[in-house]
């Protein structure tokens, strides 16, 4: 099957990108994909991984962050080449182009111009939704900062302790690689129409260790893992939060098969690290006050969450503005074409 991620992300500091890391690795492929709405570009990536799949390949699945049943992105590993959605609000170019990348226009198979009435309401549309988001960008970023607000500093005695045990599930779950691992990104959850809507781990994370996190201590945690997996030259993969994309919500080591997250999965095997445990204890007050920035950090996620979901809906809309003017049998010709000149 693959996997399924998220490399786009609604924040409190409007729409965030990781697409730099797709398909950038030395030897590499990526091609990205041009086109207004409603010109496939997310039905031709569907064809091109349903082929992969016909032939036994894996493949990865980039969701997109604003409608996660649409795609932006798909990976073939055997191949290790990737087709990614290259349009706003995740621009993205090739590195090299013709060497380790190349452009698929797919809006040339769009009749233009429109309709005089028709480009009226496409821009229409356009102002609307684009409105939508900014409003919700509003509201996220007023939840981020309550947030921000309700978390606290780790102190000293604190890190020495996590740290000790940090290491000590390290040296036993990962042995030292024979080469340094590389960082990257990519992020597991999104905040969409639907809500905040998490993916599950991959099954190759056979061990999850699960914090248990009030005080805003998780992504601290998550921070000194990364640097002591990073010491001991383990790849590491960091999930950012989709609300604050400085802070994350997980760390995966695929060489150990590990993973640290600050949220309950449905792993097969977890342990627990109980951060509210080791700290000091909260008095009353602070609890009473904990809830109530929760409670107002959930409305304004609340608010956010329905402007998405209008925004969504207007560009449904503006797709089906385009839709009765593209050529989709030249387009399936296309599809076919390169379907053929990849696999052969």
């Amino acid at each position: 099957m693959g996997e399924q991620y998220f490399l786009g992300a609604n924040s409190r500091a409007g729409f965030q990108s990781l697409y730099r890391y797709f398909a950038a690795a030395e030897g590499e492929v990526l091609h990205v994909i041009k086109g207004g709405p409603g010109t496939g570009k997310s039905s031709f990536m569907r064809r091109i991984a349903a082929a992969a799949r016909e032939r036994g390949l894996e493949v990865d699945e980039v969701l997109c962050s604003g409608d996660p049943g649409s795609l932006d992105g798909v990976y073939v590993p055997a191949l290790r080449q990737g087709w990614v959605d290259g349009t706003a609000p995740h621009t993205l170019d090739v590195r090299r182009f013709g060497v380790d990348g190349d452009y698929l226009d797919l809006g040339r198979f769009c009749r233009l111009p429109l309709p005089e009435d028709e480009q009226k309401r496409a821009g229409e549309l356009y102002d609307a939704y684009r409105a939508r988001y900014a409003a919700a960008y509003q509201d996220l970023a007023a939840a981020g900062a309550l947030r921000e607000a309700a978390g606290e500093e780790m102190d000293t005695a604190l890190a020495m302790r996590l740290e000790q045990r940090l290491e000590g599930i390290l040296r036993r779950c990962a042995p030292r690689p024979q080469k340094p691992g590389q960082e990257t990104a990519r992020y597991l959850s999104a905040i969409c129409g639907d809500g905040l809507l998490r993916l599950p781990l991959d099954e190759r994370y056979g061990l999850v260790y699960v914090l248990h996190d009030e005080r805003g201590l998780a992504a601290q945690t998550l921070r000194l893992a990364a640097s002591l997996a990073a010491a001991r030259g383990l790849e590491r993969i960091r999930c950012p939060s989709p609300l604050d994309a400085g802070k994350s919500e997980a760390l995966l080591l695929p060489e150990a098969g590990v993973a640290f997250t600050a949220f309950e999965t449905t792993a097969a095997h977890t342990r627990h690290i109980r951060l509210d445990s080791m700290g000091q204890p909260m008095s009353r007050e602070e609890r009473a006050k904990l809830r109530q920035t929760r409670q107002m950090e959930d409305a304004m996620l609340c608010r956010a969450v329905e402007k998405l979901r209008l925004a969504k809906s207007l560009h449904d809309e503006l797709e089906a503005v385009y839709r009765p003017h593209m050529d989709f049998a030249a387009l399936d010709d296309f599809t076919e074409q390169t379907i053929r000149a990849v696999f052969g």
